[in-house]
């Protein structure tokens, strides 16, 4: 009798020392299957396959369906040069003035931010007509922004060749990814429709006044050290492949690795938010930067796969990976940092 009393006071003691702990009721661990239906992350898996499947879709696209596309921008482009006073010639896809020519492939069409912002739209949770909404006000804006690049492009390069491949990087890397990101901002606070109309300018401004000047410095300074950051990856490539009795010697003639300028873009998106704690701060970009530089290490090895054991078939997946880590992997983490704890609060305090 003594040991079952004692028995019974120990098992009250561990199930007061247990606060989920019920009489009665077994706890179950939570299952995958709940954590990918539940909304915190319905919405990243969902936005993220969804963009995966749409780069891959455009890459496998024929060129009788990208062709049209390209003309199409390029014959744009010609409109816009030719009423800035520029006599240039469009043919098919190629803008030239002189010895200057620009030839438009699917990477200077806005068919990438497009796909990115569709995919964005569609599975946030929204009604049917803001989603329209978005998507018939969203995805014009991104062709505009486009053709002012693909148009600023030409025209520094038309007065100083030499500054065409500083500014077609910057331009092509840094600023189509904030525009796409600009893009989804105003939506979302169409959507919301709380924040005060005076304040919103003023709060955009800064935004993109502490955007400007960290990515020009941070992109100045990457565009002298990113050949050192492909030499240190080339390392574990060089000795991965060596443990297989493979010495393969890398080449490298790349004016710039275009690929690596996300981080660029990564680090200036975090620390231009004003209202970002250090320690949140420090945290997603110690997580972004590690995801990307895996996939430049990927990239690095699918070059050795191509190049050196001609396995062709690599190229579509290397061609995907390069525009997720371009364009996805910075979305994607912007989101989860800066949008979905909001989203949290939101709900919290409803």
């Amino acid at each position: 009798m003594a040991k079952r009393k004692q028995a019974k006071r120990k098992k009250e003691q561990s199930s007061s020392l247990n606060p989920a702990a019920k009489p009665g009721v077994t706890s179950k661990p939570v299952a995958l299957i709940s954590m990918v239906r539940s909304g915190r992350f319905r919405f990243p898996l969902s936005f993220t396959l969804s963009c995966i499947a749409l780069y891959a879709i455009i890459y496998s696209l024929p060129p009788s369906f990208t062709g049209p596309v390209n003309e199409n921008v390029a014959a744009t482009l010609g409109l816009v040069l030719h009423g800035f006073g520029i006599p240039v010639t469009v043919v098919n896809d190629i803008v030239a003035e002189g010895a200057l020519a620009f030839r438009i492939v699917p990477d200077c069409t806005p068919l990438f931010t497009s796909g990115l912002f569709l995919s964005f739209v569609m599975f946030y949770p929204a009604t049917y007509r803001q989603k329209a909404m978005g998507l018939l006000t969203g995805i014009p804006a991104l062709y505009l922004g486009n053709l002012a690049r693909l148009t600023a492009t030409f025209m520094i390069s038309r007065y100083e060749r030499r500054l065409f491949d500083i500014v077609h990087v910057y331009l092509g890397q840094v600023f189509t990814m904030l525009l796409v990101l600009i893009v989804c901002i105003i939506w979302l606070k169409w959507l919301e429709r709380k924040e005060p109309e005076q304040s919103m300018p003023v709060k955009a401004a800064g935004f993109l006044g502490r955007f400007a000047l960290i990515s020009v410095t941070l992109f100045l300074l990457w565009g002298k050290v990113h050949y050192g950051y492909i030499w240190f990856l080339d390392r574990f490539v060089l000795f991965g492949f060596s443990l297989f009795g493979y010495h393969v010697p890398l080449a490298h003639h790349t004016l710039y690795y275009y690929e690596t300028f996300s981080i660029v873009v990564l680090i200036s998106l975090f620390f231009s938010l004003r209202w970002l704690q250090a320690a949140v701060r420090k945290r997603w970009l110690v997580t972004g930067l590690g995801i990307m530089m895996f996939t430049h290490l990927l990239h690095r090895i699918d070059n050795v796969f191509m190049a050196y054991f001609t396995f062709t078939g690599f190229h579509g997946a290397d061609l995907i990976l390069l525009v997720i880590g371009q364009y996805l992997l910075p979305a994607l983490l912007w989101f989860s940092c800066c949008i979905a704890p909001k989203r949290r609060g939101s709900k919290k305090q409803g």
